[in-house]
């Protein structure tokens, strides 16, 4: 391996620890700031069913504290798998897009979460471009 791509081999170890933190911030965003969340970037209308939609808005965050959990441990114990990890939440987004694209699904809401969302995908996508594009051929 040459000494000046190195960066490029550390860079989805780093990302993903970081996604990992923010992460875990999410979970706690989705769970116990619930209503500040709802307020600052969910924006959903709690006059109609309010509890289920915070209870699905609960669920999300309880599902981000195991992968920020889980990507913190794949960046620090299988650091090989990071590039591979990144991939995969790439392709997680991708094919609940198809599902909710399938099942009719589409927000009435003026979703501000939606932009962390789109930036969270960005990093994923720029990381693996940058590391890819060092590599020997």
């Amino acid at each position: 391996m040459l000494k000046e791509n190195n960066w490029r081999q550390r860079l989805p170890v780093v990302v993903l620890f970081i996604l990992g933190l923010f992460d875990l911030f999410r979970g706690v965003a989705h769970t116990y700031l619930i209503h500040w969340a709802n307020d600052t970037f969910a924006h959903l209308d709690l006059s109609v069913n309010g509890p289920d939609q915070l209870v699905l808005l609960s669920a999300f965050g309880i599902s981000n504290f195991l992968t920020g959990m889980t990507f913190i441990l794949v960046s620090l114990k299988a650091r090989a798998l990071a590039a591979s990890m990144i991939l995969i939440i790439l392709l997680a987004y991708l094919f609940g897009w198809l599902g909710m694209q399938y099942a009719g699904v589409s927000p009435n809401s003026d979703f501000y979460g939606r932009f962390i969302m789109f930036g969270y995908l960005g990093v994923c996508v720029l990381t693996l471009l940058v590391a890819w594009t060092g590599k020997k051929k």
